[in-house]
């Protein structure tokens, strides 16, 4: 525990020496790492230098980028240097308790039962949003308004009261543990409410709306409370996509099927002020979407594994069971974005009837050239 306490006075009170431990072990709670295959078994978490080492260890997914100098571009429309960065600002500022407003924020978020990782990611956010001036057009960094935002992140203030934000999102939304990822990338106003992104959602990844879903944000969650009611959730229809993700980098989850589990990671890649009318269209995507009860991410790559290996004893029965036409590498976007251009007015139409979730195995042909 040295590590953690080196710079506090032999004689701090207890409270000091725990609220310390609390803050640091939350901001970087690890002693070692591997990265790229080699251990750092013994690394001082007090120190600058070893503690990116470990938030590095932290990101395995960006160890070529991160390790290959003549690296560039992004991963999954990350930047990893610059998010890795960015986590060490944040490890700073907790571990030095400066400002005292991002640990207080912090604890707040954690309190509601966030991941850590995502809590990090939020006050990424309010230091990206905060920064972008100064680095775009030299202007000088207003730490008073840095510490009023994370002030205001993760406090009691009712979401739906947050007024208008008058802007369109771009959105990347990607199925959390596929491989390779599936994901869409979507243009939409900020001001849309849950139940319409949910309806999104669902045609963008050619989901059929048989079962349950829910939303997921510092903390709080929120679903459909009328026709399915998810126990403890908010009324999705209250709030707006602006209200609970204000700025680029902000995030939530879409969960769908609580017994297959797709949990879909929506992250907000850029906003700009709106300009015409509000449209929903799929910029891009990647991959088709899993059909219906196809047993989650691990179960669906069983299901792909079968259907490709005609010496799989599940080969046939498998195959019968998506259908021959069925191509996992192909999404067809113009398909997507016909649908899309309708959600206004039909957000709420094409639920299943049975209660019980039974659904065709095949989406409606977003897995189809």
């Amino acid at each position: 525990m040295a590590a953690y306490l080196d710079d506090l006075s032999p004689v701090a009170p207890r409270a000091d020496v725990e609220g310390t431990v609390d803050r640091r072990m939350f901001a970087m709670p690890y002693y070692g790492t591997t990265i790229g295959g080699e251990d750092f078994p013994k690394l001082n978490a007090a120190d600058p230098d070893e503690r990116g080492l470990l938030i590095q260890g932290e990101h395995p997914e960006y160890d070529r980028a991160l390790t290959d100098p003549a690296w560039e571009g992004e991963i999954d429309g990350v930047n990893p240097r610059l998010h890795v960065t960015m986590h060490e600002v944040i490890a700073n500022q907790l571990w030095a308790n400066d400002p005292p407003e991002a640990w207080q924020a912090a604890r707040r978020l954690r309190d509601r039962g966030m991941d850590r990782h995502d809590v990090l990611h939020e006050l990424m956010g309010v230091m990206a949003e905060h920064m972008h001036p100064t680095l775009v057009r030299n202007e000088p960094f207003d730490l008073q308004a840095y510490r009023r935002a994370l002030d205001s992140l993760g406090n009691d203030a009712e979401t739906t009261t947050a007024p208008p934000s008058h802007k369109t999102y771009q959105i990347r939304v990607g199925i959390a543990g596929s491989e390779p990822v599936i994901w869409r990338r979507l243009s939409l106003p900020g001001d849309i409410t849950l139940d319409v992104l949910h309806r999104v959602v669902q045609i963008a990844f050619g989901w059929e709306d048989c079962h349950l879903h829910e939303f997921e944000s510092t903390g709080r969650r929120y679903a459909d409370v009328t026709y399915r009611p998810v126990e403890g959730a908010s009324d999705e229809r209250t709030v707006t996509l602006a209200a609970l993700a204000p700025r680029k980098g902000s995030r939530l989850r879409y969960t769908y099927d609580f017994g297959d589990g797709w949990v879909h990671d929506i992250v907000v890649e850029a906003t700009e002020p709106a300009t015409g009318e509000p449209t929903v269209v799929c910029l891009d995507a990647e991959r088709a979407g899993p059909p219906e009860d196809s047993g989650g991410v691990w179960g669906y790559l069983d299901l792909l594994q079968a259907v490709a290996d005609p010496a799989h004893p599940e080969h046939e029965d498998r195959l019968d069971w998506l259908g021959a036409e069925f191509d996992p590498a192909a999404v067809d976007r113009d398909a997507i974005n016909t649908r899309l251009a309708y959600v206004e007015v039909s957000h709420l139409a094409n639920r299943c009837g049975d209660e019980a979730g039974s659904c065709p195995p095949v989406g409606d042909g977003m897995g189809k050239p």
